[in-house]
């Protein structure tokens, strides 16, 4: 499962912390279990002049700390995610074909940023209800095609509230897995894991969802008494963090929740943000 993290605030921040100097950041969690590296590519994602911007590697991170530095040092933004990669397959395909660089993360559509962690189980039955939006999923990859259900069935949904979109956009998923539940006899759920932060820049919704029976047993990659599927986050006056772990050891940090859904919003030059159970 991948870690991620993201950052959104009310002035420009920098990615040292989350990305290579936090005791959890993302370099030090690439390796930090050997039984479970980060091995599969990794990239940041920013807001500039109201667009994303990605640099991206489909290398492990862990090789390639130089480039990790420069970035360290170049990129300020007010709206920041970063994401380390370990491969999901739910279509059982060849190592060879889930690696490269159009399958990994941050993912971008318009004035959309998007991370992932976790397994979307029926990626090929999501994808074909996906309508006109199916045209740009470029991979193979799950975290895609979920990107791209949600750009459909809650960014331009008109279901009111984001909570009452993203529960709309829930159920949505639950009945194609009720249709579909026949054809995937192993699979008890349709994903293991929806764990995502989504962003323009002007909003930031981070939604922790692992499966109806919550997390699992089994400790996260650096923080060993913190369930593995979990996200945590902190706000403080002007900023708003989220991660697969936190970065530090600063106590406002505590765990998003199953099912909950984190929005964040920018009102003049107040930090506005609020939790919803799904």
């Amino acid at each position: 499962m991948c870690r991620l993290f993201s950052r959104f605030s009310l002035t420009p921040q920098g990615i040292e912390d989350p990305l290579k100097e936090g005791k959890f950041s993302l370099l030090h969690l690439s390796t930090n279990d050997p039984k479970r590296r980060q091995s599969d590519g990794w990239g940041i994602g920013w807001i500039a002049q109201g667009m994303p911007r990605v640099m991206k590697s489909a290398g492990a991170i862990y090789h390639e700390r130089s480039r990790v530095r420069r970035m360290a040092q170049m990129i300020f933004s007010p709206t920041l995610v970063g994401h380390i990669r370990r491969a999901s397959n739910p279509l059982g395909l060849p190592k060879k074909a889930l690696i490269g660089l159009p399958k990994c993360q941050p993912f971008t559509h318009g004035p959309w940023l998007f991370c992932h962690n976790g397994t979307l189980s029926i990626p090929l039955e999501v994808k074909a209800e996906l309508g006109a939006w199916k045209k740009f999923v470029k991979s193979n990859n799950d975290s895609e095609v979920l990107f791209y259900w949600l750009l459909k069935t809650f960014v331009h949904s008109q279901a009111g509230t984001p909570a009452a979109r993203l529960r709309q956009s829930m159920k949505r998923l639950d009945q194609l897995w009720r249709r579909r539940r026949a054809a995937h006899p192993n699979l008890k759920f349709p994903m293991h894991g929806l764990n995502w932060v989504l962003t323009n820049g002007k909003e930031c919704y981070a939604f922790c969802y692992v499966n109806p029976q919550g997390f699992r047993q089994g400790g996260a990659l650096g923080h060993k008494k913190q369930p593995y599927f979990a996200l945590q986050w902190r706000a403080t006056s002007d900023c708003i963090d989220i991660a697969s772990e936190a970065w530090d050891s600063d106590a406002r940090w505590t765990s998003l929740g199953h099912s909950t859904l984190l929005v964040a919003v920018r009102h003049k030059k107040v930090l506005r943000f609020k939790k919803y159970r799904i």
